[in-house]
């Protein structure tokens, strides 16, 4: 198994880095765990086609997680021949509406898709692409998720637990991706002010990882509860409580990444957790 950060960023637009996205490789399938503003381009970079992707994960639908997903559904089909099977996207309830919203038949993008499937020029692209005639619209199914659960796969499997995060007004998961007897913890955005620290489904989640990929935010920082573990506390106790191997931080906006921060947050982590600790940027890659 292969992780690769395309995007470590936040919210905010940054030049350094795009907003959420890990990407998996297990076998032949590449798996997209979100993809956020800018990832589709760290996508390129990595080396990936669009075509290569197989899977994708939304993690919860705030937009720096999945605007990008709307580039990379288009450019996966408009790329694709009859031998290319549709792109599989799980994520929470809403999921379905986001993707129909954009790509269904009264979708945003409905007219663009029209004349794709219609237009001559559109169709000789198609059959130089390997597709016959008529061009049929794209495969808007998704799969939308609920709770705690396991979706097994070829040689790999894939397990989720709710995270607190904007409910009600959206759900929130947290991942964790098994082949090959290694494991991969992706935590999503999670409340890091929480009385107590991780709940028990997140520690769970997380016990024995290899790599633990994990919020870091410097709005966390002003989120201060009694009791709480804000921010680099919340992320060591999980990864000490987890008999987690490598943690890497993310989700980092500008304010978080300026002069000496990254080295006070890491030393103040590295006070709680003795493994291995890596401050995240686009495009880091890991074997497991």
């Amino acid at each position: 198994m292969k992780i690769t950060l395309l995007g470590t960023g936040s919210p905010l637009p940054s030049l350094k880095r795009a907003s959420s996205s890990y990407l998996i490789e297990i076998g032949n399938d590449l798996i997209l765990i979100d993809h956020g503003p800018g990832a589709f381009q760290r996508l390129m970079q990595a080396g990936k086609k669009t075509v290569d992707v197989t899977h994708v994960f939304l993690s919860h639908l705030h937009f720096d997680h999945c605007a990008d997903v709307i580039r990379l559904f288009h450019h996966r089909w408009d790329a694709s021949g009859d031998a290319t099977p549709p792109l599989q996207i799980f994520g929470p309830p809403g999921t379905r509406e986001f993707i129909d919203r954009v790509f269904g038949p009264q979708g945003a993008f409905s007219r663009d898709l029209v004349s794709r499937t219609q237009h001559p020029l559109s169709i000789g692209a198609y059959r130089e692409r390997g597709g016959t005639p008529p061009r049929p619209w794209p495969d808007t199914r998704v799969t939308e998720l609920t709770g705690a659960g396991t979706v097994e796969f070829d040689g790999w499997r894939i397990s989720r637990c709710e995270v607190p995060h904007f409910q009600p007004y959206l759900d929130s998961f947290a991942y964790r991706v098994e082949a090959g007897g290694k494991c991969f913890v992706y935590t999503s955005d999670v409340n890091l002010a929480l009385q107590g620290g991780a709940p028990p489904a997140l520690r769970e989640l997380a016990q024995g990882a290899e790599l633990l990929v994990h919020y870091l935010n410097a709005f966390a920082f002003e989120a201060r509860h009694p009791g709480g573990l804000a921010g680099p506390r919340f992320a060591a106790e999980l990864a000490r409580n987890a008999g987690v191997k490598t943690l890497v931080t993310t989700h980092h906006g500008p304010w978080i990444d300026s002069e000496g921060r990254p080295e006070r947050l890491l030393a103040e982590i590295r006070q709680t957790f003795s493994g291995s600790v890596v401050w995240g940027e686009d495009l880091m890659s890991f074997e497991l």
